[in-house]
Formats: structure tokens, sequence, C-alpha cells
């Protein structure tokens, strides 16, 4: 058997100038839910690689829930599929987190780190700076936001990258936080280990791989031969790559046509995962592209129209934060990256988010199965216990750099 170790990260930043979610189990499908609605906002927009952590986004985004309250607090719990705003959820929340660390425990490596970096002029409630640290571990951090905002922006930048092995450099681009920014909130998420099943260098032989546009471009492919979690149906395949230990894996779903991606992209959720670990395990001949790739996101638009709509205006209400009221959300700023090779998988995002003051299936047959992924497919990270996805993509087009 080989073994394939595999390396992500994720951050998220949160930068400011529904129904009860008491176990880790369902957090992860609320979160889930909203993974799959927010992939459905981005892919209108990007055509090429996808890439992000749903997971450090809707992290950074319940640290903000936090402080919001009225109208602004229903639109986020709406669209993150967050239950109520009330300590319990958070408490809960960071149980999630907690469950997710102690899972990694021991076999693969798991960072999740957050931060609260406020204006140290400006007055955040005790309560909110409490439930903050206490559900989230997340401490406040003064800076001086409104007389060195550059400086502000580098060393929040510096912890980004710290926490993310220096794969997410410069999350927050210039100009993003000014002398209005009052409150950044972030999360960093790092994942790094071994694949159960290992592939073999002296097995890595270049093919081609089929791009959108009907040319090809060759490619350096991985293979490896044996039992693995295997499913299909009409339109793709699906197999779930375990990592060390067995309590993570890859999840890869592979058009059977090229011509069908957009059709699976449609209809696919985390529900689609479970015959994964309930199918039997057929040999699979399986050939899958070394890659790497960057996106950076800003997911104001996206957040916007899937319904959080106040935060991100004059009317919003951020009264759970500050005595003064007088917040919006600025920014929300994603940036991920991964890759994949015979020694693992690599991979890190981030999230910011910034705000100012207002002035602002079927049986198997005995021979083997193919899984010959030389095409435009989808993929996930999870956690095995939750099914929480930590990490998502489509790969349009392999690239080593």
């Amino acid at each position: 058997m080989r073994i394939l170790k595999q390396s992500l990260l994720g951050f998220a930043v949160i930068l400011f100038a529904a129904a009860p979610s008491s176990n880790p189990q369902q957090i992860a499908e609320n979160n889930n839910a909203f993974a799959f609605e927010l992939y459905q906002e981005i892919i209108q927009k990007e055509k090429g690689n996808v890439f992000f952590s749903p997971f450090s986004i809707s992290t950074a985004l319940a640290m903000t829930y936090a402080g919001a309250n009225g109208e602004t607090a229903n639109e986020m719990a709406k669209t993150m599929h967050f239950g109520a705003n009330t300590e319990d959820f958070h408490l809960s929340y960071g149980k999630y987190l907690s469950t997710l660390e102690k899972n990694a425990k021991g076999n693969i490596q798991l960072n999740i780190a957050n931060r609260l970096w406020g204006e140290k002029n400006y007055t955040l409630l005790p309560d909110f700076v409490a439930l903050n640290k206490q559900a989230y571990n997340s401490p406040l951090q003064q800076v001086d936001f409104a007389g060195n905002p550059d400086g502000s922006s580098q060393e929040i930048n510096t912890w980004v990258a710290a926490k993310t092995e220096e794969r997410i450099k410069d999350l927050i681009p210039p100009g993003a936080i000014t002398t209005d920014t009052r409150l950044v909130l972030t999360n960093a998420i790092y994942f790094k280990g071994d694949w159960l099943y290992q592939f073999k260098k002296k097995d890595t032989h270049d093919r081609k791989f089929e791009l959108a546009d009907g040319s090809s471009k060759k490619t350096p492919f991985m293979n490896f031969e044996g039992a693995l979690d295997y499913s299909e149906n009409g339109t793709y395949k699906m197999l779930r790559l375990p990592y060390k230990g067995e309590k993570q894996s890859m999840v890869i779903v592979l058009p059977k046509s090229p011509e069908d991606l957009q059709k699976i992209e449609q209809t696919m959720n985390s529900n689609s995962f479970s015959q994964l670990f309930y199918d039997s395990q057929p040999t699979v001949i399986l050939a899958l592209p070394k890659f790497k790739m960057t996106l950076p996101l800003a997911l104001n638009s996206f957040l916007q129209n899937l319904g959080i709509k106040s935060a991100f205006s004059t009317s919003a209400d951020f009264s759970k934060m500050t005595p003064s009221n007088d917040l919006v959300i600025s920014d929300v700023i994603h940036k991920a990256f991964i890759e994949i090779n015979e020694e693992g998988t690599e991979a890190a995002a981030a999230t910011a988010v910034v705000m100012t003051i207002e002035s602002i299936g079927p049986h198997d047959p005995p021979r083997p199965k193919e899984f010959i992924a030389d095409h435009p497919f989808l993929f996930y990270i999870i956690d095995n216990e939750t099914k929480a996805i930590l990490f998502m993509g489509r790969l349009m087009e392999p690239s080593a750099n």
C-alpha cells in the first residue's frame, strides 16, 4: 500500500471599519449547505480553477455573527444557516472546532487559529470580546488602525502567513484597511497529512489532460491501483481517498463526460458523499494529475447575492459588538492555496471581513474500476465523522505554478 502526504491550509479574516445547531454534525451540515450555495455564486464569475475553504469563511462569519443584532443577525443566520444568535450557539460552534481538531490529532496536522484585531481607541462590548475568546479561542489584540493602517495591515498579514506556514501571504491587499477600520476578525486553518495509500513517484507519468475548450495539456499523472471507496451513476464517478488515521478524506467527483460537469455542479451536495462510506471497495485503477493553484476571492457580492445585505450598508446592526453601533462590513476577502503531488497535498485558505465606521450506486463487477481524472473534476476535503467540508474546488486546468 502507498501513502501520499497531503497538506492543506485555510485562513479567514473579518475586518470591521434559523434552527438551533447544538452538535458538531448539525453545524457541519449547515455549513456545508452554505458551502454549496456559495460555490454556485462563485462559478458564475470564476470560469477556471476554483478553490476555497467554506469552513474558514463560515467560522470567520460566525465570529462576526456574535456581534450582530436585529435584521442584520436575521440575514446572517438565514444565509449562513446559523442557529439563533445565542451564547449556546457560539459555544456549540466552539465544540465543533474542537471536534475537528480532536479527529486530526495523532494522524494529521490541523491547526485552527482565530484572532480579533481592534482599534486601540475604539470600544467593543466586553460580552462580545469574551464570547469570541471563550467559544472561538479568539483573543483581542489592539492595533492602531486610525494612526497606522498600513502597519496594522502588515501586522495582520504577518500573523496570517505564520498561521498558514507562509502559504497565504498578503491576504489583506493595500487599501483594504483604512483609518476608518475598527475591527478585524481572522480565522486560519492549516491542514497537512499523509494519504493512507501512497502514490509512488516511479509510477508518475505524463499524459494529456483535456481542457474545456477541447484542447489538451501534457500533465504529470500519479497512478495507483488498489481497493478504494468508489461509487458511480449515469453522469459521474466518485472516489474517496482517505488520509492516515482514516478520519479525513479527499472526495473526487469525475464527470463521465466533460460536458456533464456543469450539470453535476448544480446537483452536488454533501449527501452525495454518504454512499462512499457504505459501498463496497472495488479494485480501482486511479490516475490523478499533480496540480497547484492559488485563488483570491472578494466575497462581498457573493454574500450579498445570498442574502447578507444590511451588514454592508448604513443600516447594519452590530449593536452586540459595540455600544456606538456604527460599524458596517466593508470587505470580505478570501484566499486559498492547494498543491497535490505524490507526497501529499498542501493547501491554505484565508478570509477577511473588513468593517469600518458607517461612513463607508450499482453492484461492482469483478474487474477493476477505472478512475482516470484526465478532464475537469470536482474535489472536496472532508472530516469523515462530521462530513464537514474543510476545502472544496474544481480543477479545470492543472498547473505546477
